[in-house]
């Protein structure tokens, strides 16, 4: 652009002022950018193959994007290659990622873009965007080509021992082998075709006036229900959640990793199925957000009482909460914990509540309180 206007300005000034070698240097700048606009303008012919490596990642572990292009014209060429990362708001990541490289025909070229890992959430990569970069440098028309792919930042964790959670025999120890395979009564539901007509629970079925089946579940190994509070009215500032983020996950991946069963649920979403491996435990973690007004405690109550999902109940929340959600549902679940991230301070509260101001100083109370 500068000698575009340059050129013009030479131009013009060289034919009023009659000066033929400004009219010439003029014409001659505006011929340049002219020429490179005709060469960067050409579409090439391309094969373009992009992949993200790996697609879901811990924050602040490497990500990248994996470019190989072929060219399906008779001579190489030397392209500009730009890679743009958007968030679920649809705002620019960090600055897009860009490099040249010598595509050949037939033989592919491999071009690595890293990628931002920096904050925690699910983003959008591309589209790739191709050009030809001109001889002189003085145009650059960029296009896009193929379709986006996705990055999954999961938040940090911090590295504890499983035992830390849960206080009764049920929750920490091991069963006996010789129970391995036995069944426990749950909770009821709605009957299914194909559900076992020696389960139907005919009291419940005649008071509520549909078939109502009874769920069985293993007890040979108890499962830790994870409650994670994304209601914007529980934490004092931004930076506090993300910290509350970082505990469920070291809770989640210390629990998992030791053969334990983990329902990850939301305050903000209640009613919604809970994340019960790693991958997906991980992932609701990686997209989970501040949601303002949320679910009101007694909601979230009702719901962890009529759909109890595991023996010890885990609330990690902020201090602006009244942390008080936990103890009513003490009755239903053998262990109930409240992790709260904010000022060290003793509450009196039902069940046992731990503060303290980061993820690393409540995984350390956690551990310490065994």
């Amino acid at each position: 652009m500068g000698t575009a206007l340059a050129g013009g300005v030479l131009l013009l000034a060289g034919l009023l002022l009659g000066y033929r070698e400004m009219f010439m240097l003029g014409g001659a700048g505006l011929a340049a950018v002219a020429v490179c606009a005709a060469w960067g303008l050409v579409t090439p012919a391309l094969v373009v193959d992009r992949v993200v490596v790996p697609d879901r990642v811990r924050r602040g572990e490497p990500a990248e994007s994996v470019i190989d292009v072929v060219s399906r014209g008779r001579t190489g060429r030397v392209l500009r290659l730009s890679d743009g990362v958007w968030d679920a708001d649809g705002r620019a990541a960090a600055a897009p990622a860009t490099s040249e490289v010598f595509a050949r025909p037939g033989l592919p070229a491999r071009v690595r873009l890293g990628l931002p890992t920096s904050r925690r959430g699910v983003f959008r990569v591309g589209p790739l965007r191709v050009g030809r970069a001109d001889p002189l440098g003085l145009w650059s028309a960029l296009r896009p080509v193929g379709s986006t792919q996705q990055l999954i930042v999961w938040p940090n964790w911090h590295a504890m021992a499983a035992s830390a959670i849960g206080r009764t025999a049920q929750i920490e120890a091991s069963r006996d082998p010789q129970h391995r395979e036995s069944i426990t009564f749950h909770t009821l539901r709605e009957y299914v075709s194909g559900d076992d007509l020696r389960h139907i629970h005919w009291r419940t079925t005649a008071r509520m006036g549909t078939l109502m089946v009874r769920r069985h579940e293993g007890a040979s190994v108890a499962r830790l229900v994870l409650l994670i509070d994304d209601r914007a009215s529980s934490y004092a500032d931004p930076d506090s959640f993300e910290e509350a983020v970082e505990v469920a996950a070291s809770v989640l991946v210390s629990a998992m990793n030791d053969g334990r069963r983990v329902a990850v649920v939301s305050a903000a979403e209640p009613t919604r199925d809970p994340a019960t491996s790693v991958v997906a435990g991980l992932d609701l973690l990686a997209t989970t957000r501040l949601v303002s007004p949320g679910a009101p405690d007694d909601q979230i109550q009702a719901q962890l009482r009529l759909r109890p999902l595991g023996d010890a109940l885990l609330v990690i929340t902020g201090f602006a909460s009244n942390v008080t959600l936990a103890g009513p549902l003490a009755s239903r679940y053998h262990s109930v914990q409240t992790a709260v991230l904010g000022p060290e301070t003793d509450l009196d509260v039902g069940g046992t509540v731990i503060t303290a101001p980061t993820a690393a100083d409540v995984v350390a109370r956690l551990q310490e309180q065994r």
